[in-house]
């Protein structure tokens, strides 16, 4: 192992590897994994083929993805929102095979899955630049200490089957249920393997009692003298012709040679309490209900779904992204990573309206944001913040209050510039009036 600036390169079987090229093909270095007993090990999780599993992680990663990743610097003057390099990555295709919302769904279902979500952080050469952030699914993974306390991610991607060792700095680590080990989250295979077992097991039994639906049961009576084959081979006549799938209309035609005694079965009832029963343990693992599957929560209840269970995955991905994206002396100068969510994508029309017009009314918002709040598109200069007080500019209105702005020692306004934009954005005003008044 090779240490260069208090960074370790490594190396998988002594080789360059392929797909970490770019992060360490600057530098010429062999590493020998060291498997020490304080190393954690989980393989990847089970549970990607459970339904119940898949259509919570769905619901779950589909509102994770509707995030909106920014670079912010935050100082004495204010917030302001950046738009270099690796803002317009995060905001537009973190890696080359995945948009935004691609990505950040990606990370939560994993950790819906497995509780743990990696991703890759690949630099340029001289590791000056970002160049893609890859979410990796793993055969199996191990995080672990070098006897020099470095920490190492080893893992077998699950893209090749091959095996790479990365310094954990570059790795986007998200957990879910952090309280058992030192680096993971706890696996929910185990904690949900009895309930998901006992939903199997009664999927089994809805499944037996379907097919026993249409079947008949009963014994034959043969009338005439025969041996034992015959009796089996009789039966097992009767049973091809009239005891299979194909037989719909459960009716059989047999002559008097043969009599058939039908077995009336007693058909157990379907569990369903047990069964939802078991599958709302499930739910509340996962903090969820039926309302969240289906997309009908009312205000309140998206709320409460949001905090609990969208906002601890925005948080942890603002506090990782910020403290492995950004150098020290970035985040020094307020510079950090944030993941933001409308809070009003469930509100009904009416709730938006009231809201939105607040907000429209005391230049909180600009014109076209309150149409995309309304479901409509934009409109052309409707990308000013106005304000109730005649509907003036937000940053206009402090000279308005105090008569400046057009008092007689002021200069006359350019009338190509100020007016005519005043003008459009009066006009855009009531265009998007007139237009939601109308429902268009």
């Amino acid at each position: 192992m090779d240490v260069f600036h208090g960074l370790i390169f490594l190396r998988k079987g002594g080789n360059d590897t392929g797909i970490i090229a770019n992060v360490f093909g600057a530098f010429k270095a062999k590493y020998r994994p060291l498997l020490l007993s304080r190393g954690e090990y989980v393989p990847t999780g089970t549970l990607r083929d459970n339904d119940i599993v898949g259509a919570i992680a769905d619901a779950i990663a589909k509102n994770v993805g509707k995030l909106q990743p920014q670079v912010v610097r935050k100082d004495e003057k204010g917030m302001t929102i950046k738009n270099d390099y690796l803002a317009r990555i995060l905001t537009l295709r973190p890696c080359t095979e995945m948009s935004t919302y691609d990505f950040l769904y990606r990370i939560a279902a994993d950790l819906v899955y497995t509780s743990n979500s990696f991703s890759v952080i690949f630099y340029n050469e001289d590791f000056t630049r970002v160049q893609s952030i890859q979410p990796i699914t793993t055969k199996s993974f191990r995080i672990f200490e070098d006897d020099k306390h470095h920490i190492l991610f080893r893992f077998r991607w699950d893209y090749d089957g091959e095996t790479y060792t990365v310094p954990y700095q570059n790795v986007i680590h998200i957990k879910a249920r952090y309280n058992k080990k030192r680096f993971l989250g706890t696996s929910p295979d185990i904690e949900l393997k009895r309930s998901l077992d006992l939903v199997e097991t009664s999927g089994e039994i809805v499944k037996n009692i379907v097919n026993r639906s249409n079947s008949l049961a009963g014994y034959l009576k043969y009338n005439n003298l025969a041996d034992n084959e015959e009796l089996k081979q009789i039966a097992k006549d009767f049973q091809d012709a009239y005891m299979g799938a194909e037989n719909a209309g459960g009716i059989a035609a047999i002559d008097s040679t043969v009599e058939f005694k039908e077995i009336v079965q007693r058909t157990p009832n379907v569990p369903v309490n047990q069964i939802t029963f078991l599958r709302d343990n499930v739910y509340r693992y996962y903090g969820v209900n039926e309302k969240v599957l289906t997309s009908t929560l009312s205000d309140q209840e998206w709320i409460s779904f949001y905090e609990n269970v969208i906002e601890p995955i925005a948080i942890q991905l603002s506090y990782e992204f910020t403290f492995k994206l950004l150098t020290p002396r970035e985040i020094g100068y307020g510079n950090k990573i944030e993941f933001t969510a409308n809070l009003l994508q469930y509100a009904t029309l009416q709730t938006r309206d009231t809201i939105g017009g607040n907000m429209f009314d005391r230049g909180a918002m600009t014109i076209n944001e309150y149409r995309a709040l309304m479901y409509y598109g934009p409109v052309d200069d409707g990308d000013v913040r106005m304000v109730s007080l005649n509907y003036v500019k937000a940053g206009d209105q402090s000279l308005y209050q105090v008569g400046q702005g057009g008092g007689s020692n002021d200069p006359p306004p350019d009338p190509g510039t100020q007016q005519d934009k005043q003008r459009r954005a009066m006009e855009a005003a009531a265009r998007a009036y007139f237009q939601t008044m109308k429902g268009g």
